[in-house]
């Protein structure tokens, strides 16, 4: 067993260098050629490996990537919470009662959130969801003033 993979027989093709390749077998059941240099079960090493079929090495990538986007989601909300803890009283409390992200925003089906943080000319004030300081486009007065 390799990953996912399971050595069904050996094949006629060669490597370059001269390594053979095998048949292997998917837990989905799909059967895929493989070089012998691209199975380990050493998963540390630097040399890419193989360890799915093509379709399920693509799904194990896409899972990857949204694990990695719902992990800093998360991490910016702790953040904008720890920054809001440290505003209160220096903003106005509309502000603090706004979603913590734009994803946040998106979920709730609002259009405008607050970070915390200051935009790129300085101003503390809310974002609109499809970007922009509300101070920057002459809605609000900034806090930081």
């Amino acid at each position: 067993m390799y990953g996912k993979l399971t050595v069904v027989r050996a094949s006629e093709r060669r490597t370059k260098s001269g390594n053979a390749y095998w048949w292997c077998r998917c837990s989905c059941g799909r059967e895929r050629e493989v070089p012998g240099d691209k199975l380990s079960q050493n998963s540390a090493r630097k040399k890419p490996l193989v360890t799915a079929c093509l379709d399920c090495s693509r799904e194990f990538q896409v899972e990857a990537v949204c694990a990695k986007n719902d992990r800093e989601e998360r991490q910016r909300r702790i953040d904008a919470k720890q920054r809001r803890a440290q505003l209160q009283g220096k903003v106005p409390d509309g502000w603090l009662s706004l979603p913590l992200t734009d994803a946040h925003a998106r979920e709730l089906g609002q259009v405008l959130f607050f970070r915390g943080t200051l935009c790129l000319r300085g101003h503390l004030a809310p974002y609109r969801i499809n970007g922009g300081c509300l101070t920057c486009s002459g809605q609000k007065p900034s806090a930081a003033d």
